[in-house]
């Protein structure tokens, strides 16, 4: 019964982190490494929520482990992307057009090297 529950105390936990944490913080007057765990810390966030998204839709849809694990991965990957190049003010609909690309390309490298691999 607990390991069901585990992964929505861990989103519990982060998000109270994330509270305590942003809420200390200004972004304009901090060190970049503060910024840069700031950073990482809300990927870390959107990975866990986009995992519990996918292991809910598998409920439905039957997927493979594997595919989970690329369909959580490529959604946290695009949507730190587009965190960061928002950020930063670097982020229009032509970069939004040429970074759908490259996640593609990326996730055929990574699936091509986990079959080489064998893993």
């Amino acid at each position: 019964m607990r390991q069901r529950f585990k992964p929505f105390g861990l989103l519990l936990l982060l998000l109270a982190v994330d509270a305590v944490f942003f809420s200390m913080i200004n972004p304009t007057r901090a060190y970049a490494w503060v910024v840069i765990i700031g950073f990482g810390l809300l990927v870390l966030t959107i990975y866990v929520i986009f995992g519990l998204l996918v292991t809910m839709i598998a409920k439905i849809v039957p997927l493979s482990d594997l595919l989970r694990k690329r369909l959580v991965r490529a959604a946290t990957l695009l949507c730190g992307l587009l965190i960061a190049m928002q950020s930063i003010g670097q982020l229009s609909f032509k970069d939004l057009l040429a970074l759908v690309p490259f996640v593609l390309v990326l996730a055929f490298y990574f699936s091509y090297q986990n079959k080489q691999t064998g893993k």
